[in-house]
Formats: structure tokens, sequence, C-alpha cells
């Protein structure tokens, strides 16, 4: 009997597109249903046949429950999946009221709020920032005394929104204030001085088969989408920096007692070169890291999500560690609003080591500031001989797409 699976699909279809643009879902020996909004119901119907769509609303939860259990008495699904952080919880929730094995809420919690995050790495050697939950205002003021800079984040949050940095006690008043109905959604944490890394492992069956360390540019990371610039990263060449990550990253997953799935951890790296923990999810990267790492590796880690849920790791592809190219990517950002007049088609970039190209943006459309680190005008994933000539692909695609882009503000 062919394996059924449930998959909730809240967010963009093409990450359930592979490189070369043929969806995850074609080597995929199973079938089952795929809940998505009405919005991309038409989409995923053309990317597989082996699932039935059933559209949703992702905002009415208790509904959506009933409709798995529903679906459930048809389908006897024997896997939950999902690619989307915001739905981790959800889905954990899914499997919990539908029996079937894989992550539950106790050990979802982890991987979505910060606060449980840092506490799993307690009597580890895992280095970590000092933190407190802002409902206690006074120990976050005497934080913020401590280490001159604090980090203000939402304890479930994700894709960087409000995170604010408050460097005096009337920067954190004035934030305080703002937020005095629900002080207890957010957490502070001392301020680290050091670049962002992220390292992406996959592991099955308690072994990790690959893990793919790369580099946040400093201003260019996550955080910085509100200044407008972009998104830009690499996979680590230098391999002491490599294999340090690498170590990081193992020490963290075994803290989390990870069997099995795909993680992205961040950390920062200090000028002396300590490593110290950010956050992890249970999940893959956003904003185009995928298919970079798929442009390194051959893998697709978003495939790699649903093979492993379904228990048939066999159908991915052998990885190859044997590229000296440099995999690495530019999502181009924008802290304008307003209607685009001009802009190039990603057509007019020829170059062969661009491997994906995606234009989210034409002449006459509306496009809002950037509210989130991957809300992109223009994503371009490419290969470089080493990290020099990155940089240089890098500049080279940022000017020619700024060159050619003109807004009409509101």
């Amino acid at each position: 009997m062919t394996k059924q699976m449930l998959i909730i699909a809240r967010g963009e279809y093409e990450s359930f597109l592979k490189l070369d643009g043929s969806s995850i879902f074609d080597n995929l020996p199973c079938g089952g249903v795929i809940l998505a909004d009405k919005g991309n119901e038409k989409v995923f119907g053309r990317l597989t046949d082996k699932f039935k769509v059933e559209t949703i609303r992702f905002s009415d939860e208790h509904t959506l429950l009933e409709k798995a259990q529903q679906l459930h008495l048809e389908y006897q699904f024997s896997a939950v999946a999902t690619l989307d952080e915001s739905n981790i919880g959800l889905a954990a929730r899914t499997r919990e009221l539908l029996k079937i094995e894989g992550m539950q809420s106790d050990e979802g919690l982890r991987f979505r709020d910060k606060v449980a995050m840092k506490q799993q790495l307690k009597n580890t050697n895992v280095k970590f920032p000092q933190y407190t939950c802002c409902a206690d205002l006074e120990a976050a003021s005497g934080m913020l005394k401590q280490f001159g800079k604090l980090v203000i984040k939402p304890k479930d949050g994700f894709g960087s929104k409000e995170v604010v940095f408050v460097s005096t006690d009337s920067e954190l008043q004035e934030w305080a204030k703002k937020h005095e109905s629900n002080l207890a959604r957010f957490e502070a944490e001392e301020f680290i001085e050091g670049q962002l890394f992220h390292i992406n492992a996959m592991i099955i069956n308690g072994e990790t088969k690959l893990t793919a360390p790369a580099a946040y540019l400093p201003g260019m990371s996550n955080i910085d989408f509100s200044a407008g610039t972009p998104f830009i990263s690499v996979i680590v060449e230098d391999e002491q920096l490599k294999q340090a990550l690498i170590e990081f990253s193992d020490q963290v997953n075994a803290a989390f007692e990870i069997k099995n799935g795909v993680t992205h951890l961040e950390c920062f790296v200090s000028p002396s070169g300590e490593l110290t923990f950010c956050e992890v999810g249970l999940r893959p990267g956003g904003g185009g890291i995928v298919w970079m790492i798929e442009s390194q590796y051959g893998v697709n880690y978003s495939e790699a999500v649903l093979a492993i849920e379904a228990g048939c790791t066999g159908i991915l592809p052998k990885i190859n560690t044997q590229r000296v190219d440099v995999a690495g990517l530019i999502g181009i950002r924008s802290n304008i609003s307003g209607f685009v007049t001009d802009c190039m088609s990603v057509d007019d970039l020829a170059d062969k080591r661009i491997k994906l190209k995606q234009s989210f943006v034409q002449p006459g459309s509306f496009k809002a500031a950037s509210a989130h680190c991957t809300d992109f005008l223009s994503l371009f994933v490419f290969d470089s001989k080493n990290t020099d000539e990155f940089h240089l692909m890098w500049r080279d695609i940022q000017q020619q797409f700024q060159k050619n882009l003109s807004f009409t503000t509101i």
C-alpha cells in the first residue's frame, strides 16, 4: 500500500521546486493531501497529481485540525510534513491529534520559543546569549547596564520581524511603553558582536549526512531588511572555519536530541573566532538557501524533509562533496514602497554561472518596502570559482539591477 502523507503547505509554492524548476514531489513514492490556501490551490494541482489539494484558511486552526481528522479517516496518513517555519507547531499538533510519529508539540516548542531554545542548551558547552523575559523590565534594564546593548525579539518570531536594538534605558522604556500590553511575548538578549553564519544539517536516523555552513554578509543579513540592503549569503570556503561551524552544529543538534530532519542554525562568530548560538529551526532555511545548498551539494533540503517524514530517504541523490566552486545568493530588497516604473528582466542576465533567477516585480506593479528578511524584489543563486569571485558577481548583479530600477513613491 502506498504511504499517505499530509502536507501543510503555507506560503509560496516555489519552496516545492528544485533548482532546475522540477517538483520535489516527482520522486516521492507516496501520495496524500496538500493543505493550501485558496491562492495556491491550482498551482499545487499542477505541481503533482500524487496529492489531492484541499483549500483551508490558516487563520482558522480549529477548522483546519477538524479537516485533518476527517481526511485521516479516508487516507490513514503515516506522516505530516511542512516546510514553513510558522507551521512547525501546527504540524506537531496535527501529528499529536492524528497519533502520527514525528515531532510533537513539546519538542516543537524548543524550535519556536527562543527562551526554550536557550534553556535546552543549559548544561552544555554551547555558548548562548544571556537573556530575560521583557515582562521583567527591571531585569532587562539591568542587562542593558551590564552589556550596553540589547536585542529585543518576539519569543516565537520568525523572518526577523519586530526585532529591535536598544542602547539606552530611555530607548528601552520607550519600546516597553509601546508594547506594555504584551511584554511577555518578547525576550531581551545581550547583543553579541560578530558576523552571523547559518549552518544547515541533514540528519537521518540519528546520523548527520550533510552539514552546509554559510555566511551572511555583514550589513546584508536577515536582520537588515529595513535598511533595504540586499540579502547575501555564500557557502563557507575556509576549511578551518567550516570545520568549526560543523562541530558547533553537531553540538547543538545533540543538545536538541535531533534524530531526523533538516536544521537551520544561526550563530555569531566573533573577531577572535568564538562561536555563540543565535537560534535554530528544524526546517529548511528560506530566501534561496535551499537552492544554494542544492547548487553546492546536489541535495534539495525541501525534498529531504518530505523524504525523511515519509521514510523514503533512498530517493535522495548522492551528496556531491567534490565541488570546488562556491555557491551563493543575492536577494534584492527595498526599503521604499511604491509603484515600479521600470525594472530589468532577469533574462537580461545571461551569465551561465547564475543557476536560478526569480523576479517578484514588473513595471506597473506595487511593491511595499521589505517587511521581513526574505521579502525580495528579485533572487539570484549563482556559482563562483571562489569567494573573491563571488563578491565581484553579487556586486555586478546588484549594480545592474539597481541601475534599471525606479519607483514612483507614495
